[in-house]
């Protein structure tokens, strides 16, 4: 698949996002019912409602005006992506997926702008090894 080294994602409404490795950082504006899996070293949400997020980030990702949204480890697959993400620094999982600060809720209780996507919620692996071929 390749990296890139930024990634900017704008007002997009019911959509699944795959991305590989991300070297810099993701900013995500104006998404709404969206599924995103994404690899990165720092991703911003900004007015998210309604999304998922499938993540590896090695900082801890940050939401601001955002509802709704959840979060769940990176679950992508595809040939190669282990390389990819050892080359980019990727390749060790952080946990921060859950570490998600709100930049709007500086309380020390839990935002209730986000939570992590219940296990028997979560999509499971995608594979789109074959997605490439076509």
């Amino acid at each position: 698949m390749g990296s890139v080294r930024a990634l900017f994602v704008h007002r997009l409404r019911n959509c699944r996002v795959y991305t590989g490795s991300v070297t810099g950082s993701v900013l995500i504006e104006g998404v709404e019912e969206c599924v995103f899996v994404m690899a990165s070293h720092q991703i911003r949400i900004h007015n998210a409602k309604k999304c998922d997020f499938y993540l590896r980030v090695r900082s801890r990702p940050i939401i601001e005006d955002s509802c709704g949204v959840r979060f769940a480890p990176y679950c992508l697959s595809y040939d190669g992506i282990e390389e990819e993400l050892r080359d980019t620094s990727l390749d060790e999982e952080t946990e921060n997926w859950g570490n998600v600060d709100d930049f709007l809720w500086l309380r020390a209780v839990q935002s209730p702008n986000w939570s992590v996507l219940p296990e028997n919620e979560r999509v499971g692996l995608v594979d789109i090894s074959s997605a490439e071929e076509s």
